[in-house]
């Protein structure tokens, strides 16, 4: 859970928190040039790092970017994971890969992913996708707090 004081501000507003996970340091930095001036940005360099960092902040977290393909546990296992913990309601998950195979994407999607980004990124892309899905996944949220 993040306490009042580990929030922090972009532009003068609390930001919300994205994790971004992928083995590649070079993609990480990548990502976080595109979003960092929008977002609060936690980063995980594979599988076992992401399950620990939503674990940490839980539904803090406004969005994962996931790797799909990662030494260790790779994408679609950080996927199950998170199906089994019944995060993938709360907390949207966008694949960022380069295969974009059928079936990859089928899979990904049948476990619950949002949306899927392909590589290499393009700046605009990505950043439209990021925010309309942080925003509707809020909208919902709200909702839920007005109907539960």
């Amino acid at each position: 859970m993040v306490r009042e004081g580990d929030e922090e501000t972009v532009g003068g507003e609390t930001a919300q928190r994205i994790l971004i996970v992928d083995d590649a340091p070079l993609n990480r930095a990548i990502l976080r040039e595109m979003l960092g001036d929008t977002f609060q940005l936690a980063e995980a360099a594979d599988g076992a790092e992401c399950m620990a960092q939503l674990e940490k902040y839980g539904t803090d977290i406004a969005l994962v970017l996931l790797d799909m393909i990662m030494p260790g546990m790779d994408g679609i296992r950080v996927l199950e994971k998170m199906q089994r913990r019944e995060l993938m309601d709360d907390i949207p998950v966008i694949m960022i890969t380069a295969d974009t195979s059928a079936d990859s994407m089928s899979h990904a999607y049948e476990l619950g992913v949002a949306d899927y980004i392909e590589r290499p990124f393009d700046v605009q892309v990505v950043r439209r996708r990021v925010m309309n899905t942080v925003k509707l996944y809020a909208r919902q949220r709200r909702l839920r707090g007005f109907t539960g």
